[in-house]
């Protein structure tokens, strides 16, 4: 394909098609792209109107992408890479003509533990102290939206904990982060939760579900009932706060609301579980970058 063929294609398109092979499904492609399935379908069939090919099968056998469809996603896959390397080199030559200044972006998950949050604040203090002129940019994401901005080099450096772990990416520990199940002063279990099991739990109260995680090995509490989804913190915080449903949240927030007198943590040690943090960044980075993220990691 040449370049100008290339360029007619809208590159959410392109992106739309990599979701649908990465989730198998156009449906369940939705999450990630933050789409609805008739906007997401019709990406794809562009793209196949513009290819000439058909590039996956839809239908009650299930999906699967053609023979085309597999060589489209790989060279997806290449271009996306070279992009991201493009960008990448653009903006390594503009920190070329300064020793000093320089941009850093950073990209987190909400609601991080408070350790982390005293180091991140040592380590900027530190690095304005020793160079006036740095520029940080701080973000909050998704993970999957996390991955997005790291891959298209949107973001330097980023943490969090994920259910994916894309090849294009270096992946290093961070540290350990413990999730509790809370229920809010409302709930009918603040006051009388004694003799509780996991199963009942599990079986008998509505939940809330997260709906940025989808990797069902980062927890092992199954619920019969999600009747709510949210995609930060602090908004599974006010549901639970309402009343109505149980949800997860990081050991610190829970924390923080628990001697407010607002909520309370169910089966402390039973249905708590343990997520592993990462950083994530490109193996390719200026010096000031790169510099930034040892002292981070050295500190953690």
């Amino acid at each position: 394909m040449i370049l100008d063929e290339l360029i007619k294609i809208d590159i959410k398109t392109l992106r739309s098609f990599m979701a649908i092979a990465d989730c198998q499904g156009v449906t369940a492609a939705q999450t990630r792209l933050n789409l609805t399935p008739s906007v997401i379908s019709g990406h794809l069939t562009h793209l196949e109107d513009r290819l000439g090919m058909t590039l996956c099968h839809r239908g009650r056998a299930g999906f699967k992408l053609t023979e085309d469809g597999a060589a489209v996603y790989e060279a997806c896959i290449a271009f996306t890479e070279s992009v991201a390397n493009f960008q990448h080199q653009l903006h390594y030559i503009q920190q070329l003509d300064s020793v000093h200044g320089g941009h850093i972006r950073l990209c987190l998950t909400d609601q991080m533990p408070n350790f982390f949050y005293e180091v991140l604040r040592q380590r900027l203090a530190s690095s304005y102290r020793n160079n006036p002129l740095i520029h940080f940019s701080i973000d909050v994401q998704s993970p999957e939206n996390m991955l997005e901005k790291l891959l298209s080099n949107e973001s330097d450096i980023g943490v969090g904990y994920f259910g994916s772990f894309p090849p294009l990416l270096t992946f290093k520990p961070a540290f350990v982060e413990r999730q509790m199940v809370c229920c809010g002063r409302e709930h009918r279990l603040f006051y009388n939760s004694e003799g509780l099991t996991l199963e009942d739990l599990e079986q008998n109260y509505p939940w809330i579900k997260r709906g940025y995680i989808t990797d069902v090995s980062i927890h092992h509490v199954r619920p019969k009932t999600l009747s709510a989804t949210t995609y930060h913190m602090e908004a599974t915080a006010q549901m639970i706060l309402a009343g109505h449903h149980v949800g997860y949240l990081p050991r610190d927030l829970a924390a923080r609301y628990e001697k407010m007198g607002l909520m309370k943590v169910l089966l402390r040690e039973e249905a708590s579980y343990a997520v592993e943090h990462h950083w994530a960044y490109r193996q390719s980075q200026h010096k000031h970058v790169a510099d930034f993220l040892n002292k981070m990691m050295n500190l953690l």
